[in-house]
């Protein structure tokens, strides 16, 4: 049975994924780096800002100041969502409101800031529907280290098994499968493979995917 739903949070509760990478590869543009859209998804959505900047600039051989960028690219997205060009995913609000009508626990587990996390909860008026927010800055690990989401499941008082993780990336799927949860892959836009061991896949919170979710929870 599921006590506990964990979801990643770009692209899964927000459709962020092309702002993060819109904002990426603005400030990268000026030298000549690009990324296309199914090696964005497949490698580097969910991973961090400075693991996605240190893998590009290093294959250009380019000696630019790492912690800059991370500190330009994370203001130039708050911006955005400040500014309302997020949009929360469809279903999303009603789905967690049933999880929390039924004693189920809701987190985010994210690799963003914690400050990227907040601004989108405060634009698009998320407050109280989680439990527990672990971010990017709060562990060392991140995914597809475990760590994360087992650090979620200890944090709420369940256990590993008793855990659904709704995710988008492959990092993120690798995560819940190695720790030991149910996994809901929710397919991104981009044409992608299904990454191996997903229990089910759902495009949003409604419908056919609602269903599916439910079928889930016990």
């Amino acid at each position: 049975m599921i006590n506990a739903v964990l979801f990643d949070f770009d692209g899964v509760v927000v459709q962020s994924e092309p702002l993060h990478m819109r904002t990426f590869l603005e400030l990268l543009a000026p030298y000549g780096i690009t990324v296309p859209e199914k090696r964005w998804y497949r490698e580097f959505a969910g991973t961090g800002s400075r693991h996605i900047f240190e893998v590009l600039v290093k294959e250009r051989g380019l000696g630019l100041d790492v912690d800059g960028l991370v500190t330009q690219r994370k203001a130039a997205y708050e911006a955005r969502v400040r500014a309302g060009e997020l949009k929360e995913t469809v279903g999303v609000r009603d789905f967690i409101s049933l999880l929390r009508k039924r004693g189920i626990h809701t987190a985010i587990v994210s690799g963003s800031h914690r400050t990227n996390v907040q601004a989108a909860i405060d634009s698009l008026h998320l407050e109280g529907l989680f439990d527990l927010i672990v971010s990017g800055d709060d562990l060392v690990v991140r995914k597809p280290d475990p760590g994360p989401f087992l650090h979620a499941a200890k944090a709420l008082g369940v256990t590993p098994s008793e855990c659904l993780v709704i995710e988008d990336s492959y990092s993120g799927c690798e995560s819940a499968k190695r720790a030991g949860m149910k996994l809901a892959w929710l397919k991104p836009a981009a044409s992608m493979i299904p990454p191996p061991g997903f229990d089910i896949e759902i495009l949003d919170f409604s419908g056919k995917s609602r269903i599916k979710l439910e079928s889930l929870l016990g």
